[in-house]
């Protein structure tokens, strides 16, 4: 009996501990409690603040590389089309960090902002010494080394109206142009060293390729060619000038200024690369918005 007795006691006092927990577990401040802890852990595990939010959008994402496809005359490899979308990622931070820092006060033009962040961030930095600079200059030959290009006779007219009839025939049969009426000087007869950066700028990719493309010696005129602003262009290759290398002390001033910046850009970068904790980046996909 005593045993019995023990037992069924035994029972009621685990009963009532099960029933216990069971309206603990239903109490709603458990709910509000547990719920917090979890918020608070969520929080410390994303940096404690509220990260603002860069998009780069599928559109901008094409818009950036076509505009670095035209003036590379080609197509991106994977790695450039990445480098191209970081490097607009990094130029959005250092612009609302430059806003968060007050130089709106000077500009609100997005190309001063970040001119003003990078030297805010970069403009600390001493000069080279002789050693640094030969240092420089010998690791990075390539750097110095101008691209190929091209010298062009140039004619232009701003209104296509006033373009003479002909004007190609008698161009190309050695009649002097300053006899063909309303001519543009505003670029001058002589175009020189012009590079496939500069070609694309002034007369757009294909105008670009075609010129790059024609055989030394070839001394035809071409035209009229349209430019992205609307004017007319008869142009000429005078001369292909090939990729050519400084002597040192010749471009001293110009590799300073090199190594000066290149300085100034890994003080950027490791600066860019702490801001970037401060947002949350959404590069959205290219190929969904293509199919979508």
């Amino acid at each position: 009996m005593n045993r019995q007795s023990s037992s069924q006691q035994q029972t009621s006092v685990d009963g009532q501990k099960v029933s216990g927990i069971q309206r603990f577990v239903r109490e709603p401040l458990l709910h509000f409690l547990l719920l917090a802890a979890l918020l608070f852990v969520v929080q410390a595990y994303l940096g404690g603040e509220e990260k603002e939010l860069i998009v780069v959008d599928a559109e901008t994402q094409k818009y950036l590389i076509k505009q670095e496809e035209d003036l590379r005359l080609r197509p991106l490899t994977e790695d450039e089309k990445l480098g191209v979308i970081d490097n607009f990622i990094e130029e959005e931070i250092l612009v609302r960090e430059a806003r968060a820092r007050g130089f709106t006060d000077s500009s609100r033009i997005r190309a001063l902002l970040l001119q003003n962040m990078r030297f805010f961030i970069g403009g600390d930095v001493p000069e080279p010494t002789e050693e640094d600079l030969r240092a420089h200059f010998e690791a990075n030959l390539a750097e110095f080394t101008s691209p190929q290009s091209i010298d062009l006779n140039h004619i232009m007219f701003r209104d296509p109206k006033t373009v003479p009839t002909g004007i190609l025939e008698k161009l190309n049969d050695a009649e002097d142009p300053s006899k063909f009426g309303d001519l543009d000087m505003q670029l001058g007869f002589n175009l020189r060293f012009l590079d496939q950066r500069r070609l694309v700028g002034l007369f757009g990719p294909e105008t670009a390729t075609e010129l790059l493309a024609i055989e030394e010696g070839d001394m035809s005129w071409r035209g009229p060619i349209e430019a992205p602003g609307g004017s007319q262009h008869f142009l000429r290759v005078s001369t292909h000038n090939p990729p050519r290398t400084p002597e040192f002390e010749s471009a001293k001033d110009w590799i300073a200024t090199r190594w000066l910046s290149t300085k100034s850009r890994a003080l950027v970068d490791e600066s860019v690369e702490e801001m970037r904790k401060n947002y949350l980046i959404d590069v959205q996909p290219i190929e969904s918005a293509e199919n979508g």
